[in-house]
């Protein structure tokens, strides 16, 4: 008799609590399918996607993302040669001497003599190194209002170490449905 006075209390707060449970499961679930009852907004944004590839495809030029080739220099590799605007470059960093330190200057050549430098990255082969993508991207604060900033030929320089650099070119094609981010800002 008493071994029943104390599986009944227990049977009731665990009956409670599944019962608790099961409301905030449905509630969670609830606010997770009302994220979706917006059709108009999805069909919107499918509708774009396909506008955006049927331009794609009727262009004089569609675009076609190159296959990837891996340039490399010492411990360093990029994923293409050429690239179009809104594509991000991808670095990728293999086994760093820990000793080695320096900064990959991002440079478009303008002529023999001079160069625009768009950023600096810094590497520490002592500290632990993550591949990483790279994007164009105007910015009137930093003085980049157009495309033209990025078309042409670029060198991926690494500054403080001995590695050749290794060079790329952007072309003044712009990646399908990304034309709105590269309208002149300046």
């Amino acid at each position: 008799m008493s071994s029943l006075k104390i599986v009944i209390p227990i049977l009731v707060v665990i009956t409670i609590v599944v019962i608790i449970f099961n409301l905030t499961q449905n509630e969670i679930l609830e606010e997770q399918v009302s994220e979706f009852k917006n059709p108009d907004e999805i069909e919107g944004l499918l509708d774009k996607i396909r506008n955006d590839k049927s331009d794609n495809e009727s262009s004089d030029n569609p675009y076609v993302p190159k296959e990837r080739e891996w340039i490399q220099s010492g411990p360093f590799k990029i994923d293409r040669s050429e690239y179009v605007i809104g594509e991000k470059i991808f670095i990728n960093i293999e086994e760093l001497d820990k000793t080695t330190k320096g900064q990959m200057v991002f440079s478009k050549q303008i002529n023999n003599t001079h160069s625009y430098t768009y950023k600096k990255i810094s590497f520490d082969g002592s500290k632990s190194q993550q591949n990483f993508y790279l994007g164009f991207t105007l910015n009137p604060v930093r003085g980049v209002c157009t495309i033209d900033t990025f078309v042409g030929n670029w060198e991926l320089i690494f500054a403080g170490t001995d590695f050749e650099s290794l060079k790329f070119k952007v072309t003044n094609q712009i990646v399908p449905g990304m034309e709105k981010h590269y309208e002149p800002v300046c």
